[in-house]
C-alpha cells in the first residue's frame, strides 16, 4: 500500500510545469522563430497565442494522452512550459467507463500509468525546447511504427480444424469473399481447406492485410 501511495504522488508530480532559464533575454517571437525553424523535432503542431492566460506558444493536444502544453517567458529568460490536460471523462450512473478508468484499467494502472506517460512526454518536448534554445542539436521527431495486429493463431486453427469445410476461419481472418466461396463449395470441395491448414500449421496463412498469422513466441 505504502508502494502505490508513493507512486500515486511520484505521478502528481508528473503533469507539475516545468521550468528553466535561459543565459540570454529574448522574446516570445523569438523563441517561436527558433522552435519553427525546427518544426520537424516535434510531434505537435504550435502556433503563438493570447488569451487571459497571457501570450504564450501553444502546443496542440497531443491526442492518445490528452495533453497539449503552453510555453510562457517571464522577464525574458525564465521558461515555463505549462502541461493543459483535457481528459476526455465518461462515467454511468456515477462510475468513470472512460479508457483511463480505475475500472478499465485499474487503480495503478489509472492513476499511475497514464500520468507517467504524460511525464515523459512533457519532459521529451520541454528538454527539445531547451536544446534548441541553447543552440543544440535535435534529431527530427520520428513516429513509432504502430504494432501490427493479427488474429489468434489457435483460434484460426481450431477454426479451420473443425469448420474449415464451411470457411470459417476465413471469416474470422477478415476474407469475407473467400469465405463464402468455401461456404458454397464445401472449402473448394476439400481441397482449399486442406491447403489452409497446412499453411496455418507452417505459419504461411495470412489474413486480409496480408499479415501472417503465426503462433506466438514463448
Amino acid at each position: 500500500m505504502d508502494n502505490l501511495t508513493g507512486s500515486i504522488k511520484d505521478a502528481a508530480f508528473a503533469t507539475n510545469p516545468r521550468e528553466f532559464d535561459l543565459s540570454y533575454s529574448t522574446t516570445l517571437e523569438e523563441i517561436m522563430e527558433k522552435l519553427n525553424a525546427r518544426r520537424a523535432a516535434f510531434q505537435m503542431p504550435f502556433q503563438i497565442k493570447g488569451g487571459i492566460p497571457g501570450q504564450r506558444i501553444s502546443f496542440e493536444k497531443e491526442p492518445s494522452l490528452d495533453v497539449g502544453l503552453w510555453l510562457f517567458l517571464k522577464d525574458g529568460t525564465h521558461i515555463r512550459m505549462q502541461p493543459v490536460i483535457t481528459e476526455s471523462k465518461m462515467s454511468v450512473g456515477g462510475m468513470r467507463v472512460d479508457k483511463n478508468s480505475v475500472l478499465r484499467k485499474g487503480l495503478k494502472g489509472a492513476t499511475v500509468g497514464l500520468a507517467t506517460e504524460r511525464g515523459s512526454y512533457i519532459d521529451t518536448v520541454t528538454e527539445t525546447v531547451k536544446k534548441i534554445l541553447n543552440g543544440e542539436e535535435v534529431a527530427d521527431y520520428i513516429a513509432p511504427e504502430a504494432p501490427v495486429e493479427t488474429k489468434d493463431w489457435m483460434t484460426t486453427f481450431l477454426l479451420c480444424l473443425f469448420c474449415g469445410g464451411l470457411g470459417i476461419h476465413r471469416y474470422y481472418v477478415g476474407k469475407i469473399g473467400t469465405g463464402i466461396l468455401y461456404t458454397l463449395t464445401l472449402g473448394l470441395f476439400g481441397i482449399g481447406y486442406l491447403v489452409d491448414f497446412i499453411k496455418i500449421l507452417c505459419g504461411k496463412f495470412t489474413d486480409k492485410n496480408g499479415n501472417y498469422i503465426q503462433r506466438a513466441k514463448k
